[in-house]
């Protein structure tokens, strides 16, 4: 594992995100033009696993991006598991002129099913719109992948930077949306929980006296010997 920047240890609106898919299908620029706004001409290997982080504001609150960046090639497969554990966000991704880099997405798709929470978002994205002229994959076709899964597609161009931002934009907000729902969740939930333990009341419950000692409180009344 390498990286540039260190892991944030604290932060409440820490959002993990994970790139997946084929090598070669620009995962690495994605990230990079994200998150410095640069790209590289030359081909560039993810070896093992990567991570950036970038802050920014969602609807007008600060959150913390972490993004990893998984290895393509076969033999680094292994490694993927352990970095789904607590991911809120994958990034399946493919290269709009590469049409095995596509067709391939499945084994992404049921990894990352596998290993990663229940409530994880997906976003499609097919990178290298720049290459249209040689695209392999249409438009159609991939979107209609993605609404058979649930997930919404986007296609960008690192190069370019065309719909990078919002591409990472859009998988952040859904995640933000989906943390709030759940906080107003457990907000309601524990109102009514003190709603009820305020409205509760207290019975006690009064033994009756022994009749001896009825007797002899009659007879101190009374004066009676």
């Amino acid at each position: 594992m390498s990286s540039s920047d260190e892991i944030p240890i604290e932060y409440e609106n820490l959002f993990k995100l994970v790139i997946v898919g084929r090598s070669g299908v620009g995962k690495t620029n994605l990230l990079t033009r994200f998150c410095d706004n640069e790209f590289f001409n030359s081909p560039m290997s993810t070896i093992g696993l990567e991570f950036r982080t970038k802050k920014l504001q969602i609807k007008s609150v600060e959150v913390m991006a972490q993004i990893w960046d998984t290895a393509g090639q076969e033999k680094f497969q292994a490694i993927p598991p352990t970095t789904y554990r607590g991911s809120q966000g994958v990034i399946l991704t493919y290269a709009i002129n590469d049409l095995n880099s596509f067709t391939g997405l499945h084994k992404w798709y049921e990894i990352a099913l596998q290993y990663c929470p229940t409530d994880t978002k997906f976003l499609l994205v097919g990178n290298k719109k720049d290459l249209d002229s040689d695209r392999e994959v249409g438009f159609e076709v991939a979107e209609k992948y993605a609404k058979e899964h649930g997930m919404l597609l986007i296609e960008t161009s690192a190069k370019s930077s065309e719909n990078v931002e919002l591409a990472f934009i859009t998988l952040l907000k859904q995640i933000f949306d989906e943390n709030i729902s759940k906080k107003n969740k457990i907000n309601d939930e524990n109102q009514k929980v003190k709603k009820v333990s305020n409205s509760s009341k207290v019975i006690v419950i009064q033994k009756d006296k022994p009749k001896k000692k009825i007797r002899e409180e009659r007879k101190n009344e009374t004066g009676c010997c």
